[in-house]
């Protein structure tokens, strides 16, 4: 098979119609770059030693999904995976520069809901699949 680069990627990001494959290519694709971006640019260390206290190591976990700033709810939420397999969804309010906690509203294990399956019909590959196989990547194993 060959070798999605991120001009192919690009280029299917704006197709009407993918095919399985594809679909499953660029699912990963963006699972990816949400995970590295926040694996280069580190979160913030209120929400590092939130993860930190919960046992969760940080260094060997990705960000999946992760908002800032919307108006009229928490500043941040998202999703991270560890390296166990688990995913918690995050729900915190911190200052305007990202440097203290205000309020954690939640930390919940929202494991339950990601199915891990790399051969499920009709969509090939699930999401928590392909969040996985993302964390390994980047943990180099």
């Amino acid at each position: 098979m060959k070798k999605r680069t991120e001009t192919n990627i690009d280029k299917l990001k704006n197709q009407r119609r993918l095919n399985v494959e594809e679909q499953i290519a660029v699912k990963k694709n963006q699972i990816f770059s949400e995970a590295k971006y926040w694996r280069i640019n580190g979160i913030p260390q209120p929400l590092r030693q939130i993860f930190l206290e919960k046992g969760v190591d940080i260094d060997k976990s990705i960000i999946i999904e992760y908002e800032q700033n919307f108006h009229g709810i928490s500043t941040d939420e998202g999703i991270i995976l560890t390296p166990h397999a688990e995913f918690f969804k995050f729900d915190v309010d911190l200052n305007s520069d990202k440097t203290e906690l205000i309020e954690l509203y939640s930390l919940t294990n929202i494991s339950v809901k990601f199915e891990i399956n790399e051969h499920k019909k009709g969509i090939g590959k699930t999401y928590g699949f392909l969040a996985m196989k993302v964390l390994r990547e980047l943990n180099n194993e």
